[in-house]
């Protein structure tokens, strides 16, 4: 996947074989480019979930749900592993 933003919008690019197996572009929030940018490098969850307190007023259970979520949704398109 590459990232590029364009018109304002962050975009996850499938290419290479990611492209065969996805046929569009992810857009991310805000704090989904923060988690997926923390993710270009080997972090746990528990890491995840304090990039986000640090960076927004969120309770840590809001935090966490949140990451998991994130998590689940890049596992359910097939370019999250987990490790």
């Amino acid at each position: 996947m590459v990232l590029r933003e364009i018109a304002g919008e962050n975009l996850l690019i499938p290419v290479g074989q990611t492209a065969l197996k996805i046929h569009g572009m992810i857009t991310l929030s805000e704090s989904g480019l923060l988690l997926w940018k923390r993710l270009q490098t080997e972090c746990t969850e528990d890491e995840l979930v304090e990039a986000l307190l640090t960076e927004y007023q969120v309770d840590r259970e809001t935090a966490a749900a949140d990451v998991k979520a994130f998590i689940r949704q890049m596992q359910e398109v097939g370019i999250l592993e987990e490790s």
